[in-house]
């Protein structure tokens, strides 16, 4: 069974690579930026984080916790993107009383990410974008509200 799976996973993964990769030009990937994907454009975009370093003081020898998140983003207007987001993560430790290991990867329910630019920072000095994003995981639900500001600094800032 485990080398049906690594089969399949070569392949999949093979025949992937053959695929055109593409990038936007998102300068910080870890803040948010005014800007919206334009009207008719998709991205798929992969995430991972890693939390790790915890030790016997917590109960939680050689602790790993990846987020993962797939994200499925598309521009509805030149200035509205939704995204669907798929999230998962995956944990593991070493309980140091029993010297037990755990480890267990859960679906962590669905995001919807709404970002609306009320002023695009290519055309104005301050760029302003609300972002709006509920998920739903099941047992329970959570609503994140942003407001993001944005300025161009530099060469190809239209100014």
């Amino acid at each position: 069974m485990k080398s049906t799976t690594g089969i399949l996973l070569g392949t999949l993964c093979s025949a992937l690579s053959l695929l055109p990769a593409l990038a936007t030009e998102r300068f910080f990937t870890y803040t948010y930026e005014p800007e919206t994907m334009p009207k008719g454009a998709m991205e798929y975009e992969q995430w991972i984080g890693l939390a790790a370093g915890r030790n016997k003081t917590v109960g939680q020898n050689n602790y790993n916790r990846f987020e993962i998140r797939e994200e499925f983003e598309y521009g509805v207007t030149d200035n509205y993107s939704v995204a669907l987001y798929l999230n998962q993560s995956s944990e593991s430790f070493r309980d140091p009383l029993t010297a037990e290991d755990h480890s267990n990867f859960r679906f962590d329910g669905v995001s919807i990410e709404n970002r609306w630019m009320v002023v695009n920072p290519a055309d104005h000095k301050v760029g302003l974008a609300l972002y709006l994003e509920p998920r739903y995981a099941g047992d329970e639900a959570e609503l994140e509200e942003k407001i993001i500001l944005g300025q161009r600094f530099g060469i190809g800032n239209g100014r």
